[in-house]
């Protein structure tokens, strides 16, 4: 398993924010907040500080990020999605969550890596690779 890179967080007040950076740090990502956080991220200890990137506008092509974690209304998440669907790239996962809801599943944050050798090119014993 290995972190995503970035992880877009949206949320509208801070308690959630800061559910939404605990998730991102346990898992060794980076977090994107919307500049307007930026009360809350001068009040995190500098070593959070260092994972979190305040951006102005995260809806441009120039700012990567290949997850994001909503807590918000339907109304909300809604505008997010049709934001989120219009960038250019891959297709990007959105976390819905309901205000207050601390159950991030940290496994849409993390990516899943697999390494296969293929030891029959080397002479090895072929019939492990057919086992199942």
């Amino acid at each position: 398993m290995a972190p995503r890179q970035a992880v877009l967080c949206l949320a509208g007040d801070d308690g959630d924010r800061l559910i939404q950076l605990a998730a991102v740090l346990a898992v060794g990502s980076r977090a994107l907040w919307p500049s307007s956080a930026g009360p809350a991220w001068q009040r995190l200890p500098e070593e959070a500080r260092d994972r979190v990137v305040l951006v102005d506008d995260w809806t441009g092509p120039q700012i990567a990020f290949d997850a994001v974690l909503h807590h918000g209304s339907r109304d909300e998440l809604l505008q997010v999605l049709r934001k989120v669907a219009a960038r250019p790239g891959p297709i990007v996962g959105v976390t819905a969550l309901e205000v207050g809801d601390m159950a991030i599943p940290l496994e849409r944050l993390v990516v899943e890596r697999s390494l296969s050798i293929n030891t029959a090119a080397a002479g090895g014993n072929a019939s492990l690779m057919t086992m199942g």
